[in-house]
């Protein structure tokens, strides 16, 4: 439904109509007396048209999809309905549109900052306007408000009214190699099953061992130990979680609140979103913890650890409304929620650069008894790699690959597929 404000542009000469009848009636001659007639007539035609041009105009107005991948084309659908009998000659609608949504545009031209039509409904007609939009990046955006404008019959006067409108639509990350041609194409993390467990499992007894220094006492198996007349503890098959939760840093200075490289945030970003979509059709339970904050809220986002096509959205919609600025240091919040991560759960940390003070957090975690790895666009300092190859944190390098080049598939490099794949990095690819 059209808004209640209204705006008239233009006038009528009515000064020049009123001296011409002055004229007339003074002078009594006819040629005066014809055109006094007529302009008094188009006077009250303007009059009348004029301010029935938007009387019983209603318009509607959809957007979809609402979630889409950046890159990719929504379409806006405008329908607006003229109710009464007469019909409008001319109107004229307007939508601005964010910084990032356009309308195709021709080559070599600019990016138009709002959609625009210009059509003449008939009495009693429904007109339904599609323009097709373009979103050329991640983000939240809210299309509207939107301006009708009409006008009398003679084009003398116009009438233009705004209409509250404001269509949310947000666009996921899109796949790494689609950002930018020239930057690496997402391997897989992983391409083999990963065989060690992450913790043991009480109900899966396999044995015992000799007892070491350390172990729980509750841990001993008192009868063996008896009977062989030296302590013994009980030995668990492993069990390892297919629960991921990812670590995204957007600060890529050691001064969280300065963003000196916001591609290489943009780039983790669209990393973070393709992993998330890998663990999501694996079937995994899927949680993101981050410490960027939302572009429209201007709060730190997280999405609890969970399972199915919402908690997928919801962790996507998370990384599509990051701006590029931190709201904190990455090692302060993810030690802070290290008391809400699922006990062995596989927390994947995705960050521009790897520093002491994050690796140093990361070590914690992995001796809190999660499965740590770590994925960084630059390559780590020699001593920040080593101390986590030490602590049994495997790190991998996102890697340039050629234009158009397609990751072998794991067969032909004698793996062995298995749904494990993706996610977990095996030990030969990081050096150990």
């Amino acid at each position: 439904m059209i808004g209640t404000l209204r705006a008239r542009l233009g006038e009528f000469p009515w000064l020049e109509v009123l001296v011409v009848l002055g004229l007339a009636a003074f002078t009594r001659s006819p040629a005066l007396i014809v055109i006094a007639a007529a302009g008094l007539a188009a006077w009250g035609l303007v009059e009348i048209t004029g301010r029935l041009a938007l009387v019983a105009v209603e318009v509607e107005a959809t957007l979809g999809p609402r979630r889409l991948i950046a890159g990719e084309t929504a379409t806006l659908t405008i329908r607006v309905t003229n109710r009464k009998p007469a019909p409008v000659p001319w109107m004229d609608l307007r939508v601005d549109l964010p910084e990032g949504i356009s309308p195709p545009r021709p080559a070599g031209g600019l990016p138009a900052s709002a959609a625009t039509a210009t059509f003449a409904p008939r009495g009693r007609e429904r007109v339904t306007l599609r323009f097709p939009l373009e979103v050329s990046r991640r983000g939240a955006y809210v299309v509207g408000p939107m301006r009708i404008r009409a006008g009398d019959w003679l084009g003398f006067v116009s009438e233009e009214r705004p209409i509250p409108l404001a269509l949310e639509i947000v666009a996921h990350p899109a796949p790494v190699g689609v950002v930018d041609r020239h930057l690496a194409s997402l391997r897989p993390v992983a391409e083999s099953v990963t065989r060690r467990g992450l913790v043991p499992d009480p109900v899966r007894f396999r044995g015992v061992r000799e007892y070491r220094g350390g172990d729980p006492v509750k841990e001993i198996h008192w009868k063996t130990s008896a009977r062989l007349r030296a302590l013994h503890t009980k030995v668990y098959e492993p069990a390892t979680s297919l629960d991921a939760v990812f670590l995204v840093n957007v600060a890529t200075y050691e001064q969280y609140w300065v963003q000196v490289d916001p591609d290489g945030a943009e780039l983790v970003i669209a990393a973070s979103a393709e992993l998330v979509r890998l663990a999501g059709d694996a079937g995994r339970q899927v949680g993101l913890i981050t410490n960027g904050l939302d572009n429209l809220t201007h709060e730190r986002p997280r999405s609890a650890l969970s399972r199915g096509p919402r908690a997928l959205t919801r962790c996507l919609d998370i990384l599509a409304r990051l701006g590029p600025y931190a709201g904190a240091a990455p090692e302060t919040i993810f030690l802070r929620e290290r008391g809400r991560m699922p006990a062995g759960a596989t927390l994947i940390a995705v960050t521009p650069n790897l520093r002491p003070r994050l690796a140093a957090a990361l070590v914690v975690l992995r001796r809190s008894g999660h499965r740590v790895m770590a994925i960084s666009k630059d390559v780590p300092e020699p001593g920040v790699a080593s101390h986590l190859r030490a602590a049994d944190v495997p790190v991998v390098t996102l890697a340039a690959v050629p234009p158009g080049a397609q990751t072998e598939a794991p067969e032909r490099r004698g793996r062995a597929p298995g749904p494990e794949r993706g996610l977990a990095p095996s030990e030969g690819r990081n050096g150990r």
